[in-house]
């Protein structure tokens, strides 16, 4: 029986991480590498709904917005790891978070919906940001947050076996994104 593979979509350095450490688990399914969106589409070019893909897109930090089609045609759940915490829906979730003067910080894996940063989430890590944390060390702690929770989940995700959702989990009614924090800077005089 074969494994069903396991697509990244992330950066080449994150990709080689994680697919070695998968590796060193024992876990038998491919994992390879997808860069961009160009990369994305020359992916799924082949598969629609009713021909999906045979494996899990799993999106690691990435800027990517997955089409619908896309999410359409996959044959199991594709799965974000979001660098920020469901209190911090969005790609501005760090700045937010600073300027909130939160006490704590994490990373959220959930399915990929659209939109963006609103599916079921599968499991939060957090950590304390501490008095006198600098900007370099939240984003530091958040990366290894990140890898801490990927390679927890990376036995659930290579199953061929639906997720189970947290259902005590929810995201924050808030908009983090790029567009809410230049609609902020414009509103606040220099």
């Amino acid at each position: 029986m074969t494994s069903a593979p396991i697509a990244l979509l992330t950066d080449m350095v994150s990709a080689a991480a994680i697919s070695t450490l998968s590796a060193a688990r024992g876990l038998p399914n491919t994992v390879f590498f997808v860069s961009s969106r160009a990369a994305l589409d020359r992916l799924f070019e082949p598969f629609d709904a009713e021909r999906p893909w045979p494996g899990r897109l799993v999106a690691f930090y990435s800027d990517v917005i997955v089409p619908q089609h896309y999410l359409d045609a996959m044959s199991l759940e594709p799965v974000n790891i979001h660098p920020a915490p469901p209190d911090y829906p969005g790609r501005r979730a760090l700045e937010f978070a600073l300027r909130d003067g939160a006490r704590s910080y994490g990373v959220t894996a959930h399915v990929m919906t659209l939109p963006v940063d609103s599916g079921p989430i599968l499991s939060v890590q957090r950590f304390p940001i501490t008095d006198g944390m600098t900007e370099e060390a939240l984003r530091y702690l958040t990366w290894r947050a990140g890898f801490a929770l990927m390679f927890g989940l990376m036995p659930t995700l290579a199953a061929e076996l639906p997720l189970t959702p947290d259902p005590d989990l929810a995201w924050a009614e808030r908009d983090c994104s790029e567009a809410a924090w230049r609609a902020l800077h414009a509103e606040t005089p220099a």
